[in-house]
This record gives structure tokens, C-alpha cells and sequence, in this order.
């Protein structure tokens, strides 16, 4: 199955303006002793969710292969399915600890399902592509691409409108 490259570019436009948003909150915002814990958690998840959306709608452009589609999706969802794992191995440990410092209210647990669930369904999908157990690989390729920009969306407002007190 093709992939649709325009989608993927407009994934890749949307990710990068909220990196370029993100920037410019860091920039705006930043005081003289930095940031604090919770909203150095959200800016990382913010950035990282973003680039993962971006680079991954970029990877195909350069590997995607019409003669051996196979392989092409194969690496695409190798490189979407390590990434998630990166994730999953750094952030749920951070905000489990974060609640623990006595942020729960700005880390409740509907946030903290949101957020993690959407790198489980990440892992579970790019996992379930490189076994082949997905037809439709181009759709749900997307569809992790997007649940990214949600997960960087949602940690982008909660850092503009959450915050320490």
C-alpha cells in the first residue's frame, strides 16, 4: 500500500509549528533560576512528542521505496515503534515521580492515562505493523503520527495554562 505523502506533509508542518510555539513559550517564559519540575516534564514531552510526529512524517520521504513496499514499512514502523519505547522508558517514571514530589494536581491521573496511554497505543500499533497483523498500514501510520501531535498539543496548553504555583 502507498503512503500518502501529503498528509505526512502537512503532519510534518503542524509538528514543527507547535516546536516553533514551544520555542517561543520557552523563550518568553524562562525566568533566571529556569524552569521548575513539572514544566520542564511538559516542555520535554512537548518537544519530544513533536519531533517524533515531524521526523517520522519525514522518514518516508526518504526511504519509502515503490519497488519493495515491504521493507519500506517495515523500517518505517521499526524507527515509529523504538521511538515510543524511548518514550515509554523515560516519561512515565518522571511523572509517577513528580506526583510523588506533591504535584498530583497538576499530573491527575486522567492526564497521565492520556499521555502514556498514547505511547502504549503507539508501541502496540508500530508493534503490530512489523508483525504484519495490520492491513491498512498507511492509516494507522497516521493515526500514530496524530495521536503525537495530540500528546504535544495537550502538553503544550497544560504548560501555557497549568502552572506551578
Amino acid at each position: 500500500m502507498e503512503i500518502d505523502f501529503r498528509a505526512l506533509q502537512v503532519i510534518a508542518e503542524v509538528a514543527l509549528g507547535i516546536v516553533g510555539f514551544s520555542a517561543i513559550l520557552i523563550a518568553l517564559s524562562r525566568a533566571k533560576d529556569g524552569f521548575s519540575d513539572p514544566d520542564n516534564f511538559r516542555v520535554q514531552l512537548l518537544t519530544y512528542s513533536a519531533f517524533g510526529a515531524m521526523f517520522c512524517a519525514l522518514i518516508p520521504f526518504a526511504i519509502f521505496n515503490k519497488e519493495n513496499i515491504a521493507s519500506s514499512w517495515m523500517i518505517m514502523s521499526f524507527v515509529l515503534c523504538i521511538y515510543s519505547v524511548i518514550g515509554l522508558l523515560i516519561f512515565p517514571k518522571r511523572v509517577v515521580r513528580l506526583r510523588a514530589d506533591g504535584y498530583e494536581s497538576l499530573f491527575p491521573l486522567k492526564i497521565i492515562f492520556l499521555q502514556m496511554g498514547m505511547l502504549v497505543i503507539i508501541f502496540l500499533l508500530s508493534g503490530s505493523m512489523i508483525l504484519n497483523l495490520i492491513e491498512n498500514k498507511n492509516n494507522v501510520y497516521l493515526l500514530c503520527l496524530i495521536m503525537f501531535l495530540i500528546q504535544s498539543t495537550v502538553a503544550f496548553i497544560r504548560t501555557m495554562f497549568v502552572r506551578v504555583k
